[in-house]
């Protein structure tokens, strides 16, 4: 269900969902497959809900495994990082793949990765 995303999925995205700059480093062909996606430079000053820098793949991984009472019990892939993400405020979800990431705007301040995809048609 599409809640009227600005960028929907299925359509190219010329622009980032925050700062409104043109997607340069972005293959736009790829922007179609995703909604709401925030431009690199935007992507560079992500925090997690700590204020810190968010962690992926191994890093996150290791995050996850320091912070367990049973650090042999965590399994996560190089697809796995940290949700939501705040850059300047505006709450986005990540979606990692292949070992990076590409990050979308929250319009609707979803709960989690789920009701984000629910909400924005992604």
């Amino acid at each position: 269900m599409n809640e009227n995303a600005r960028y929907p999925q299925g359509e190219e995205q010329e622009v980032c969902a925050i700062c409104n700059k043109p997607l340069y480093g972005i293959a736009l062909p790829l922007t179609a497959n995703y909604v709401n996606v925030v431009c690199k430079e935007c992507e560079r000053r992500a925090v997690n809900e700590d204020g810190e820098e968010p962690k992926h793949g191994a890093a996150y991984r290791e995050k996850l495994k320091a912070e367990s009472d049973d650090p042999e019990s965590v399994n996560v892939s190089s697809d796995d990082g940290e949700n939501p993400v705040f850059i300047d405020g505006y709450k986005c979800w990540r979606r990692y793949k292949f070992g990076g990431y590409i990050t979308r705007l929250d319009e609707f301040d979803c709960d989690d990765i789920w009701e984000f995809r629910e909400k924005h048609g992604a």
